[in-house]
């Protein structure tokens, strides 16, 4: 009995000891459970946020693709609005327009098509909508009115430069185009004198969406202002246009807002990622892609992740650097993209200032030096210069170079030209690479080491077929990015025709510097011979003078003291003395007059021919009051008001004197209208002359008739011809010896005049 109470509490403390393990073990199973439990919210937590990142970032990628398409879109616009306006806005081709001479205003739009790539097609047409001249012509098109087009109202509704939405051309060949209207003013009143339409060729237009990779299944849409799909990646641009199928979509973009949406495309039976953004003018890029293939990386990503979740604690660390490596690398693509951005956008502003400072002619080394510093920054390398080839030299001369400390501007740095490589090879367009090392050893190739330059890129500048230098851009390594290439080559082209521009300015204005130099030679050369002239006056006027008085006093003298000591044959030779000095003395005065009319400032008026004429005929009839002078009604001009008094008394004098042997002497004075000018005439029905010997009568001491039949000096005719030619005007005279005579004058009508 003894050994029982030992089992009994051996029992007892085993069972003890158990219920101790299984009070022991409870909060073990608690603590587990808490730790599973902080486990699952936690993967839970990670799960979900893990998944709104991929979202987003799958989101972001897609709308920073948008935002890039659409800010290429923007820029090609714009520089297709800003090229019409440029040729629209110049001086000459507004000047022809506003004359009607539109194949003189199309003959500047020639080498437009050759110069811009993206310009298929250049117009012109009237205000009202009709074609007047086409580059390249089509036939049968000239003459057809398009004022039902969309660009034409576009462009009338407030005679604005429009963008029109992709339509079909109805010329041959009938493809799709896109059109950009602007009117063409003229330049003093700024009425509008016609429209210049450019028709893009899309093809090259949306060029750019090549280089641009939408990702699996995506699509990059370009919209236009109707909601067309004007343009699809990875179609051909001439395909059939139809209407983006997103209403929710194109609803926003109507309303300019931007963004990235998950739509549920109709008749699809799947959700569809739309990133879309305007880009001005109604225009917008919208990129679609299927959401399973937008989120296929994500939903991969995910699903690992519940793999590695199902593998519990072993693989929980291995899931969790999954997760970070996969958000880390989904970072790193957005930095990638942001700096392919970055990158894009700073060649655009690049491209920008070089077409800004074209259009507001600047010379080429002023353009080079503002874009060679950035240019530099953008393609990675130590040093960037800007080369002009001078072929007769044989060398390359600096226009702007940009190293890591300093920029050169300006000439002064020449070197020869084969280090530039292969002539040929740049004129065909092909980049040349040059390795330093390879060179003769010289200064040149010194300072390139110096500089830590191993290898260099040479990108041609071409323009119009012409090869007019080149960007050439270097480090240490051979190799170039692709773009930092094609980077190089925008910008060399768009130099290329900032040079040629510069030429051309600096062309006309040396023309114009050669004609202001001719104008002032002239004007020198016309102040001269008016100092002559005076000079010649003032000599008539008092030097001739005084002899004339002289022996006309003398004469008198004698004729009053010794009258009848000389005899009637010595009176009759002294009257003739006489006479002839006072013939002299009217000679002198009409010549005074004649030089008069040549110099006297001109105040150009509104003048009453009628009432001018009148008062004139008035004044001389007195002395032949058997004439009969009718003063028609004559339309006003405008003329100066004492010169052209002078015509109308030269030419009524005339008629008068050469008509006063008619047994009934009539003159009459006519006028009309002819335009800008008034023709005005004086008839009479006296003693006429040979049509032959016209061309005679206006010139100085030219007379058909001898001064014993009428009297005069011949100038007066003179006087009338220099005097119309002052006012811009014509003189001319018709007549028949024995019939009359008919001498005809016309000068600028008055404004307003009928």
């Amino acid at each position: 009995m003894a050994s029982r109470p030992s089992v009994l509490q051996s029992n007892e403390a085993s069972g003890a000891h158990e219920s101790g393990r299984a009070r022991g073990r409870y909060p073990t199973y608690f603590a587990a459970a808490l730790l599973l439990a902080a486990f699952v919210a936690f993967a839970v937590s990670g799960y979900v946020a893990l998944k709104r990142e991929l979202t987003q970032a799958a989101m972001a990628q897609a709308g920073a693709l948008s935002r890039l398409a659409a800010s290429t879109l923007s820029e090609r616009i714009e520089r297709a609005v800003d090229v019409t306006v440029s040729l629209a806005t110049r001086v000459r081709l507004a000047e022809l327009v506003a004359q009607g001479d539109w194949t003189g205003a199309g003959a500047i739009l020639q080498a437009v098509p050759e110069r811009f790539k993206h310009v298929r097609r250049l117009f012109l047409a009237d205000p009202r909508g009709t074609l007047r001249f086409d580059v390249p012509a089509r036939p049968g098109v000239r003459g057809q009115n398009f004022a039902q087009r969309d660009w034409y109202h576009g462009v009338s509704d407030g005679w604005q430069t429009y963008v029109s939405p992709l339509y079909r051309r109805t010329a041959a060949p009938q493809v799709n185009v896109i059109a950009v209207a602007t009117p063409v003013r003229e330049r003093r009143s700024g009425e509008v004198a016609g429209i210049l339409v450019a028709q893009l060729d899309l093809d090259t237009f949306f060029d750019w969406s090549k280089a641009i990779d939408p990702g699996a299944g995506a699509s990059l849409i370009v919209v236009d202002p109707r909601g067309q799909a004007a343009h699809t990646s990875g179609l051909p641009a001439q395909g059939p246009v139809g209407a983006l199928s997103a209403d929710a979509v194109l609803e926003r973009l109507r309303r300019g807002g931007a963004g990235v949406e998950i739509v549920r495309a109709a008749g699809a039976g799947e959700d569809m990622l739309y990133a879309f953004d305007p880009a001005g003018r109604g225009w917008a890029v919208v990129l679609r892609q299927p959401a399973r293939a937008a989120f296929a990386a994500r939903d991969a990503q995910l699903m690992l992740l519940q793999v590695a979740y199902a593998l519990f604690v072993v693989l929980v660390a291995t899931v969790a650097w999954t997760g970070l490596r996969v958000a880390a690398r989904r970072r790193e693509q957005l930095e990638r993209v942001r700096a392919s951005l970055a990158q894009h956008t700073e060649r655009l502003r690049i491209l920008g200032e070089i077409d800004r400072a074209v259009a507001a002619e600047k010379p080429a080394e002023e353009i080079a030096a503002a874009v060679i510093r950035p240019l530099r920054e953008l393609l990675g390398v130590p040093r960037a210069i800007v080369n002009r080839f001078d072929f007769e030299a044989g060398e390359a001369e600096w226009v702007a170079a940009a190293g890591r400390h300093r920029v050169h501007v300006g000439p002064g740095v020449r070197y020869p030209m084969r280090l530039m490589g292969d002539l040929d090879g740049l004129r065909r367009g092909e980049a040349q690479l040059v390795d330093v090392g390879a060179l003769p050893e010289g200064p040149e190739t010194q300072a390139l080491l110096a500089s830590d330059v191993r290898y260099y890129k040479v990108v041609p500048m071409i323009a119009g077929g012409e090869l007019l230098g080149a960007i050439s851009f270097g480090g240490r390594t051979g190799e170039f990015a692709p773009d930092k290439a094609a980077i190089a080559q925008e910008v060399a082209t768009q130099l290329a025709i900032a040079i040629v521009q510069a030429r051309l300015l600096e062309r006309v204005r040396r023309h114009s510097g050669e004609l202001e130099a001719q104008v002032r030679a002239r004007t020198a050369e016309l102040e001269s011979t008016n100092q002559e002239l005076s000079a010649f006056s003032y000599s008539v006027s008092h030097d001739l003078r005084a002899p004339l008085r002289a022996v006309d006093g003398y004469a008198r003298m004698l004729q009053e003291d010794f009258a009848e000591r000389l005899g009637e044959e010595g009176r009759r030779q002294l009257g003739v003395v006489r006479d002839e000095a006072m013939r002299m003395g009217h000679l002198i005065d009409d010549l005074l007059a004649f030089s008069r009319a040549g110099r006297q400032a001109m105040r150009a008026a509104r003048v009453d021919m009628a009432e001018l004429a009148r008062n004139v005929a008035a004044e001389l009839a007195t002395e032949y009051p058997q004439a009969q002078v009718r003063v028609a009604a004559l339309p006003p001009a405008a003329a100066d008001p004492a010169l052209v008094r002078q015509v109308w008394t030269n030419l009524i004098g005339n008629a008068l004197k050469y008509s006063a042997k008619h047994p009934a002497p009539r003159v009459e004075i006519g006028g009309r209208a002819d335009g800008a000018l008034a023709e005005y005439w004086v008839q009479d029905n006296g003693a006429g002359f040979d049509e032959r010997y016209a061309h005679k009568l206006f010139g100085v001491f030219q007379r058909l008739h001898g001064a014993h039949e009428f009297p005069g000096t011949g100038v007066g005719l003179a006087i009338v011809q220099r005097v119309v030619a002052r006012h811009g005007g014509r003189v001319w005279a018709q007549g028949r010896p024995g019939a009359g005579a008919r001498f005809s004058f016309a000068v600028p009508a008055a404004e307003g005049a009928p």
